[in-house]
């Protein structure tokens, strides 16, 4: 029998984020789509996965439960404890370690990570070329990297979404196109997919590669 979540906390938490996610398909924006979108050609994943920007936890949730040892990292106390509550509204708590943390730093060795993820954060990073670094430092030989975020047309919806609110919703360019090139010449095999208001490259890491 399933579970009956009480802490007033993570039900407010879980509330609204369902209010938002009502509020962002009114403009075109369903992340639930988009957020399967992106695991189909991401899946299966070895754990250890790290994701780069934990957010509020929408993908995180999704993706535990398909991968067992999750460390999530984020530069915002904040939107981390909205997602640890979103884990633990889902039940995945267990399975994810979050870590307060500037991705341009990362603070494990190499090869430590079957995977990194991240997914739609990029907008959010003004150089993402220390990043992209840093994430292939920290995967495994024969691993894999996940990037996603919204198409131009996601980026659209979201900006109207935005403008309806009064707000300017963050939007950093970085040509999924061009990180295809860079990655394909580091020596990784990518393929790059377009829909639900997302791009999503998938990028497999040679078995035994020098990065």
């Amino acid at each position: 029998m399933k579970q009956t979540v009480h802490d007033p906390e993570v039900l407010a938490n879980h509330r609204q984020l369902l209010k938002r996610d009502a509020r962002l398909r009114q403009f075109g924006c369903d992340l639930r789509a988009g957020i399967a979108f992106v695991l189909a050609p991401a899946l299966p994943l070895e754990s250890p996965v790290l994701e780069i920007g934990t957010g509020n936890g929408r993908f995180l949730v999704r993706l535990a439960k398909h991968v067992r040892d999750i460390t999530t990292v984020d530069i915002s106390a904040e939107e981390q404890q909205s997602a640890r509550l979103n884990a633990r509204y889902f039940k995945v708590e267990d399975r994810i370690k979050f870590v307060l943390q500037d991705a341009t730093r990362l603070p494990w060795p190499d090869h430590s990570f079957g995977a990194v993820v991240t997914m739609n954060a990029l907008h959010h990073i003004r150089e993402f070329e220390p990043v992209l670094e840093e994430m292939l430092r920290v995967v495994k030989p024969g691993g894999k990297l996940v990037l996603a975020d919204f198409s131009p047309r996601g980026f659209q919806n979201m900006a109207r979404a935005h403008r309806a609110e009064g707000k300017i919703h963050p939007h950093e360019p970085h040509s999924f196109r061009d990180l295809q090139r860079r990655l394909r010449k580091r020596g990784l095999a990518t393929r790059l997919r377009k829909g639900c208001n997302q791009e999503v490259l998938v990028a497999q890491v040679p078995a035994a590669v020098t990065v």
